[in-house]
């Protein structure tokens, strides 16, 4: 009888096989579930410096009604009326203006850009920034002041942008026989791995871009809350080539994270039409 019991009190072979197979297909599941529950939070965080910079031109806005128009670009040199007029034009637009691009790819470092023939070919809206006033202000305000450092580097003849600036560094990187640089914020501008890496499925989903298989490019754009001048408040959307803020029809398609988070100070209905 005691022989009985003692035998009792182990397992079999196939019983402790079968318990670590249960144990692995639970951790199959669980750790998943917990890296996209963590990586999820973090794009929740990242959101939120558009909500940061949103707000940071709205109170210049409350202070002063002509805040954003308040600029060397759009107020003086000989070009200045005309760039007034496509500042107008692009606020009450359905794309917004593009003030400038982000450029991920998986194996080096994010790259920020005044523009790029493959997603605002000709902007010239960076030169907004400059080295002070309302947008300048505004970016150092919600976190992205080696953003604005750099925009303005890369507007200003005769900068080195081999250099590492005060806020910025530049690196660089050999591509064949060349050799290429690439400018980012030493405070870094997000957390998330969407935006530091891109498209987390691969590149070869981007097919909002053309033939381009290399880099993931979004611009940091601004347009007038609900397209409308009077509101006197904007809205900020990261968009990819093609997306558009918010239509008239009330849809935007900016960026749509993996996790459902969408970077639109609209909502989910600012990554309504979201395609890559």
């Amino acid at each position: 009888m005691q022989m009985q019991n003692r035998c009792k009190l182990g397992f079999t072979l196939i019983e402790v096989m079968v318990v670590i197979i249960i144990m692995g297909l639970l951790a199959g599941i669980a750790v998943p579930t917990v890296f996209g529950i963590i990586e999820r939070s973090r794009e929740n965080i990242d959101r939120l410096k558009l909500f940061y910079l949103r707000d940071a031109l709205n109170r210049a806005l409350v202070e002063n009604e002509d805040a954003l128009y308040n600029n060397a670009f759009v107020t003086s040199g000989k070009d200045a009326d005309k760039n007034l007029s496509s500042l107008k034009t692009k606020l009450a637009s359905e794309k917004g203006v593009d003030l400038f691009v982000i450029e991920m790819r998986p194996d080096l470092p994010t790259n920020v850009q005044n523009n790029h023939p493959s997603i605002n070919s000709g902007s010239e809206m960076s030169k907004l920034v400059g080295s002070s006033g309302t947008w300048y202000d505004a970016l150092k305000e919600s976190g992205f002041q080696g953003v604005a450092d750099i925009l303005n580097a890369r507007n200003t003849p005769g900068s080195d942008l081999t250099k590492d600036g005060d806020t910025y560094y530049a690196f660089s990187y050999k591509s064949g026989s060349s050799t290429y640089y690439r400018t980012y914020p030493k405070e870094p501008m997000f957390i998330s791995r969407e935006l530091n890496n891109g498209k987390s499925s691969g590149l070869d989903g981007i097919t909002s871009q053309g033939s381009n298989k290399t880099n993931y490019r979004l611009t940091m754009s601004f347009q007038w809350s609900g397209l409308d001048e009077h509101s006197r408040s904007v809205e900020v959307a990261l968009l990819p080539a093609g997306g558009k803020l918010m239509t008239k029809a009330g849809k935007g398609s900016a960026l749509l994270t993996e996790h459902g988070v969408c970077f639109s100070t609209y909502g989910d209905k600012g990554c309504a039409d979201y395609k890559y």
